[in-house]
């Protein structure tokens, strides 16, 4: 693997790599010209980089041999064998200083936004002149990345891409960023550590280079532990133990001591399941359970709230078009398709909550006639699913009673339920794997619900939101909306 790093503190990224974890596996070349003359005040701040070619120097080349490459830019792997007397290393790391491509005394690479503003702009020619040095010596097919701010959030699935490349060029921004016409005319991906900002893209590159590096191969002395690492399959990791045995008043599992291999890894995978869907929801959301995940799930039952968790469409109290209470009808539409959601989502059970004994009745009928007609077993069991209740308390009796159960409302009206605190689909589920109470999401129908049911509502979840000035969801829409926020696998990036 090769990549060339464009900037202006070439020492800063030679100190970076010979200290770090991957020195043993890397060569390090500077291509372009000789090592950078000390900055003009105007440039970089006295204080930019004055340790850092010293924590080189002092680690000397017996980590990473180094090869300075003076003149036009030669062939990298021509460098590498006319000045590295060492054997071949997996991983092989270029600067490239865009102060080495400048025409003045001052080797100047910044100045002064047009329109106006503090600080200073990366200057286009040098950058450009130092991108297609590195490009000349990597090859045409090298990608160019920008480390900046506004790019892409870097995730492990950017890394194994950019793993795969044969070459890459990483270009680091300084000051206010660089001018936009070289992103346009010379950059193929911009990629962003996180929302926050750093002095300057360097320490970027060298969390990138890490990452990569421990995907090439002959880099790790354990190729399997790349796998087995946090983000591998969108999981974090699992804990890890070593000597002593106990520490204080806590010891190691006794599963991981039983010799037992299958346990062992049975006991792993479940904490990493565990782990990721408590601190990171959304990374678990991206994760592709297999049948043995599904198996080890159930038996985690904080994690698996979509299995505990029943809805309940309320015909009664609800509120008509001029506020009234009423009691809505209950259709065969919303009975058929809501028991499909839930049965999609894997939910324990779907209430239809009417106080009218005949629309129980009708319930009742409809349900057992799927589940008793032949050919349509994923009707039957997408019917199964549905009983009706005579009032919220009663659904909710049939869950464990009040207190015991976790019971959220629903609303498209922003001002419904004042009192009640609102959470969004990631806050309910966060919530909801801190116990294992049995969740009950409500539906209204008509207009809403009456303020009748307020006292057994915990909390109410965020409406779905559109077009501002229109929000009429059919109910059906509502839930099955509602359902993939909750408990929906998020499509995987795929870039």
């Amino acid at each position: 693997m090769k990549i060339a790093v464009v900037t202006i503190l070439p020492e800063l990224i030679e100190g970076g790599l010979l200290a770090g974890v991957v020195a043993r596996a890397t060569t390090l070349i500077r291509l372009g010209g000789a090592p950078a003359a000390r900055p003009s005040v105007t440039d970089e701040p006295a204080t930019g980089s004055a340790a850092a070619p010293t924590a080189a120097a002092a680690a000397g080349s017996a980590a990473a041999p180094r090869s300075p490459v003076a003149g036009p830019p030669e062939e990298l792997a021509l460098a590498e064998e006319a000045t590295v007397r060492a054997p071949a290393r997996p991983l092989t790391v270029a600067t490239v200083n865009p102060r080495d491509f400048t025409t003045d005394r001052h080797r100047t690479v910044d100045d002064t936004p047009y329109g106006g503003g503090p600080g200073m702009v990366m200057k286009p020619e040098p950058l450009l002149a130092a991108m297609e040095c590195a490009r000349q010596a990597l090859g045409p097919t090298a990608r160019r990345v920008l480390l900046t701010p506004v790019g892409r959030p870097l995730d492990q699935h950017a890394v194994r891409r950019l793993a795969a490349e044969p070459a890459l060029v990483l270009v680091c921004g300084r000051y206010e960023g660089i001018d936009e016409r070289v992103i346009e005319e010379a950059i193929d991906e911009e990629i962003s550590l996180g929302d926050y900002v750093l002095s300057g893209g360097e320490l970027g590159a060298l969390v990138l280079i890490d990452a990569i590096a421990r995907l090439v191969p002959g880099v790790l002395g354990e190729p399997s532990s790349a796998t087995e690492e946090s983000f591998s399959d969108a999981l974090l990791e699992y804990p890890q133990y070593t000597r002593p045995w106990r520490l204080g008043q806590r010891q190691v599992p006794d599963v991981l001591a039983s010799g037992n291999h299958a346990a062992i890894a049975a006991w792993r995978r479940a904490r990493s399941l565990e782990r990721t869907a408590l601190r990171r929801p959304d990374l678990f959301a991206l994760h592709r359970p297999t049948a043995a995940d599904r198996k080890l799930l159930t038996g985690l039952r904080n994690l698996d709230v979509a299995g505990r968790t029943s809805i309940a469409l309320v015909h009664h109290p609800v509120l008509d078009r001029v506020g009234a209470i009423v009691t809505s009808a209950v259709t065969n539409l919303d009975l058929h398709d809501l028991a499909r959601s839930s049965r999609t989502f894997g939910l324990a059970g779907y209430f239809v909550v009417t106080p009218v004994t005949a629309q129980q009745d009708k319930v009742r009928h409809i349900a057992r006639m799927w589940q008793e007609q032949e050919g349509f077993d994923h009707r039957a069991s997408a019917l199964e699913l549905v009983r009706p209740a005579s009032s919220l308390s009663e659904a909710i009796a049939c869950l464990g009673g009040p207190g015991n159960v976790r019971v959220v409302a629903t609303s498209a009206n922003p001002r419904s339920l004042p009192q009640v605190p609102r959470v969004t689909a990631a806050e309910l589920l966060a919530a909801a794997r801190a116990d294992d109470r049995p969740v009950l999401v409500v539906f209204g129908t008509g207009w809403g619900l009456a303020e009748g049911v307020n006292p057994l509502i915990e909390q109410v979840l965020c409406p779905i939101d559109g077009a501002p000035e229109w929000n009429h969801l059919s109910v059906r829409s509502a839930v099955a909306i509602t359902l993939d926020r909750l408990f929906g696998l998020r499509e995987p990036r795929t870039r």
